[in-house]
């Protein structure tokens, strides 16, 4: 494990509360602001993965419509819904991207690990939620029991296939990708 993988872990684990905390206490740019460094530190070129741009733009669609759903569902209530209360909220989209940027580096171990990382994700997904349920970023409107099982289980279904689609025999790269990853072979 080198520098690259901690400062990656280490801005991933601050993504969170930064993201959170500032939504419960109306502080967004606390989380623009970490997850902004932990993007400006892994995108750059020397860094980026030959797959990163195409996990970012998976799991903001899937994130987007994931928590849309959540409130479409009337199975949560996010605080600071901006911009709009319909829609996840840009502070849970800068978590999607936070994800994004570590599944293709120090979170790369679970490409192989699939059940692992779906059996994590169905205990940490509730717990997440709940957690940021008492900062007050999130108001759970449905039965306890509702929530856990819509999170725990689209997590345990979700972290999985984000992994496996991320393998790099999944996803074609891009031309441009192609171009640098001939070169660097």
């Amino acid at each position: 494990m080198n520098r690259d993988f901690w400062v990656n872990q280490g801005l991933f684990q601050a993504a969170w509360p930064a993201c959170v905390v500032g939504a419960a206490f109306d502080i967004a740019w606390a989380g623009w602001l970490v997850v902004g460094v932990m993007a400006a530190w892994q995108l750059q070129s020397s860094r980026r993965h030959r797959l990163d741009m195409r996990i970012i733009a998976v799991c903001l669609a899937v994130g987007l419509t994931l928590d849309t759903a959540w409130i479409r569902l009337g199975l949560l209530e996010y605080a600071m819904p901006w911009p709009s209360a319909h829609y996840a909220p840009a502070w849970i989209m800068l978590l999607w991207l936070a994800l994004a940027l570590v599944i293709n580096h120090s979170m790369s171990l679970f490409k192989h690990r699939l059940l692992l990382i779906g059996l994590l994700g169905a205990a940490g997904s509730p717990l997440s939620y709940f957690a940021g349920s008492r900062f007050g970023a999130v108001e759970w409107l449905a039965p306890a029991w509702q929530v856990v099982l819509a999170t725990g289980l689209s997590w345990a279904l979700l972290l999985p296939a984000l992994f496996w689609l991320a393998r790099e025999t999944r996803i074609p790269a891009l031309p441009d990708d192609l171009t640098r990853y001939r070169s660097s072979t």
